[in-house]
């Protein structure tokens, strides 16, 4: 070999080894500037007493974490963060997967309904927002004009305690129900017929089927539409921001939303970003406890 060739032959191989490296290049820079330096800044500031108006920011070790466990406003957004994500989760769950389970079917305009129930997904959720405000409105609002139209007296759906959260709820199951519908369509479409054809002529009936092969077969992606739903709903922001701001009289006073006012209304944002790194605890934890109930009993064959 040539010196000329060899040199091809190096600029050759460096080429190889470097070009893998380049292409996710871009990706991982940008990943580390909206999400591992934020979080790592985040972290350093929940140990300060960080505020924009005053020009020192002074270390007070895990004093924001005190004041944040000892602040009742805290408390009152964990629970109706609780509140929004046990009538979300189970309810949205089971809901795609019984969408999924009827457009898997041979039902006519079945292509129709799977974009009908997936045009939430991509509809911007400012928008969608919007949209259910004027439905939700107590005196122009379509749902009360339905209600009065068969003899039932409207609701301030939005403005009343009592009914904000159970509105908000609604809003946030029409519209990430069709992204778990595709996501449960998809793997009802990966279970082979031969396993239903063979339970069938051993006698099975459509709950035995559905119990021991559809239930079984979708775990996996039962536990990842569990997981992902989960952090969606403890994080859940826009929507409420949109419909409620917060209110009436904290009804629907999220993590996030409290979060936000601590940090943009009252410019505190150590005590913000302690607060998102309890929330992060508490979601880590919360992934960790289903991960383990559910994880081992999933298989990836």
């Amino acid at each position: 070999m040539t010196s000329a060739q060899a040199r091809k032959y190096r600029l050759y191989r460096l080429q190889r080894n470097v070009a893998p490296y380049m292409f996710v290049l871009p990706g991982t820079v940008f990943y580390l500037m909206v999400t591992i330096i934020p979080m790592i800044l985040g972290f350093w500031m929940s140990f300060h007493s960080w505020s924009i108006i005053r020009p020192t920011k002074p270390w007070v070790g895990l004093a924001n974490y005190q004041k944040v466990l000892a602040n009742p406003v805290f408390w009152a957004a964990l629970r109706n963060t609780l509140v929004y994500t046990a009538g979300v989760v189970p309810l949205q769950m089971i809901l795609a997967l019984l969408a999924a389970m009827l457009l898997n079917t041979e039902i006519r305009g079945r292509t129709f309904f799977r974009l009908l129930y997936y045009l939430p997904v991509v509809t911007p959720l400012s928008i969608a927002a919007v949209i259910w405000t004027w439905i939700y409105n107590p005196n122009m609002g379509l749902l009360n004009w339905f209600l009065r139209t068969i003899g039932f007296q409207g609701r301030d759906w939005l403005g009343d305690p009592k009914m904000a959260m159970l509105s908000v709820i609604i809003v946030a199951i029409w519209s990430g129900l069709g992204y778990k519908m595709v996501i449960f369509l998809a793997a009802l479409q990966g279970i082979p017929e031969t396993y239903y054809e063979a339970a069938m002529i051993d006698g099975a009936g459509r709950f035995d089927l559905f119990r021991f092969i559809t239930l079984p077969l979708l775990k996996p992606a039962t536990l990842y539409v569990l997981i992902t739903s989960m952090i969606g709903s403890f994080q859940v922001f826009g929507l409420v921001k949109v419909l409620t701001g917060g209110g009436p009289l904290d009804a629907t006073n999220v993590l996030v939303m409290w979060i936000h006012r601590r940090a943009f209304a009252d410019y505190q944002f150590g005590e913000a970003a302690a607060t998102s790194f309890i929330l992060f605890a508490f979601i880590l934890a919360i992934t960790v406890i289903q991960w383990k109930i559910m994880g081992r009993e999933v298989t990836y064959e």
